[in-house]
């Protein structure tokens, strides 16, 4: 498959684009700062392109021709202050996809993206308080899919606390159209790589279209 690739210098990013090379499809990583691709950048199947990500036109131009649209595309630190890179992306990639006449989005988001006082209490005192702003802006992100783009068959993820450790040998539970498991059945943490993994064989069997999954490593 030929797989444009948003978030690709990111951790995240960086396992999807290493797992889609690594089987051997071609892979249009469009990023900010290629200089940040260096480990991956001698893979023939590897196309980096610097695009304003933010510029559908642009970005448009270099989708076109493309299977899918993957999006590992995020906010790095904490902040009180109002993120809305989560929606402005997501907007220019939709019309972006619109212009170029594709129809695969798989991105991810978070556990606990949408507002609830159901979440445990450590979600409450903890997470909350740190990443708000970003959860805030990821659930406009996704009422925006949810609302505005059923011509688009995205999935979205949402994994429980990344972690950068190997790809783990253990079952991935899914909890479709949920924003965490209420049942304390998994681990609470995820590698990127699984994430990754996750990603792909979404792609692969075209599972969860039009659907938000939770999903996190099985106890």
């Amino acid at each position: 498959m030929k797989i444009a690739l948003f978030g690709a210098t990111g951790n995240t990013g960086l396992q999807v684009a290493a797992q889609l090379l690594q089987r051997g499809d071609e892979v249009t990583a469009l990023v900010r700062n290629p200089d940040k691709l260096t480990s991956l950048a001698s893979n023939e199947k590897l196309k980096i392109v610097k695009c304003n990500i933010l510029n559908a036109e642009e970005v448009a131009t270099h989708i076109e021709g493309h299977d899918a649209v993957l999006s590992a595309l995020g906010v790095a630190g904490l902040t009180l202050f109002k993120i809305s890179f989560y929606m402005d992306s997501m907007k220019s990639i939709v019309e972006a996809m619109r212009k170029a006449n594709l129809k695969r989005l798989i991105c991810v988001t978070s556990f606990y993206s949408k507002p609830d006082t159901i979440y445990p209490t450590m979600y409450k005192l903890v997470m909350r308080p740190m990443l708000g702003r970003h959860l805030d802006n990821m659930n406009e992100m996704e009422e925006y899919l949810f609302k505005e783009c059923q011509d688009i068959d995205f999935t979205i993820v949402r994994p429980t606390r990344l972690t950068d450790t190997p790809l783990a040998d253990a079952e991935v539970k899914v909890n479709e159209d949920a924003y965490f498991f209420p049942d304390f059945s998994t681990r609470g943490a995820i590698p990127r790589a699984n994430v990754a993994k996750f990603m792909l064989d979404s792609l692969d069997k075209n599972l969860y279209v039009k659907q938000g999954v939770a999903i996190d490593l099985a106890k």
